[in-house]
């Protein structure tokens, strides 16, 4: 049984979690850069291509915004961009494309108990297919994904995604408590607890490999 936001598993047909949270795991002020991860890379066939976020083709196709907001406030950024920028400078974006669809997926990492975990979030989708048309993404999309990353050697990265099934087990067991919604009718489980909480969660179990879904591992080559 998979406990997935029925919309992120749309978005990340490939990259797939299990689980999926309200509030990200990573801020502005505990996000962490590894430029390890840039490049392109490759799983079962199926190609991505990871850039820093202000060197990316998703910012230079978007930065207009950005200019637009320093205008509508006299040339000064508000304090939530001020803390977005310091974001988007330890950030990266994720793209690649699947049956006629460009999808891009937002990345940051933290360190937590000496290992690193990235959240993922949804930002946008494009359909290619005759002509480059915008796909609205839906609210429902704000919610992000985790994994746990692990750098095998210089072309190698394993990404490993928190297993559903084991957390909804223990957490109706009440071995575990972290806040959260759960549909049963659309088979759907959604982490709503606080960043805090959620860090402070994964700080607590994140050593505990039956914490990861094996099945829902991916492992990404190098190929440029």
């Amino acid at each position: 049984m998979r406990r997935n936001s029925v919309a992120i598993v749309i978005v990340m047909i490939t990259l797939m979690s299990c689980v999926t949270s309200l509030h990200p795991l990573v801020t502005y002020n505990t996000a962490i850069a590894d430029d390890r991860i840039t490049g392109v890379w490759a799983e079962n066939g199926q190609e991505y291509k990871v850039q820093k976020f202000f060197n990316s083709d998703f910012f230079e196709l978007n930065k207009g915004d950005l200019d637009k907001e320093r205008k509508d406030n006299d040339g000064k950024l508000s304090e939530k961009s001020k803390r977005d920028s310091l974001l988007f400078s330890k950030s990266y974006v994720i793209t690649y494309t699947k049956n006629g669809i460009r999808y891009a997926l937002f990345g940051n990492m933290i360190r937590l108990n000496g290992q690193l975990f990235a959240n993922f979030l949804a930002v946008d989708m494009n359909n290619i297919n005759g002509k480059d048309e915008k796909i609205e993404l839906n609210n429902r999309l704000e919610s992000g994904t985790i994994a746990r990353v692990q750098f095998k050697n210089a072309n190698t990265i394993q990404l490993d995604f928190i297993d559903g099934d084991f957390l909804y087990k223990q957490i109706n067991a009440g071995n575990m408590k972290i806040k959260h919604e759960s549909d049963k009718l659309y088979d759907t489980f959604l982490i709503t607890a606080s960043t805090a909480e959620l860090q402070q969660f994964i700080q607590k179990y994140g050593n505990d490999d039956r914490f990861f879904d094996k099945e829902n591992s991916v492992t990404l080559i190098r190929k440029s």
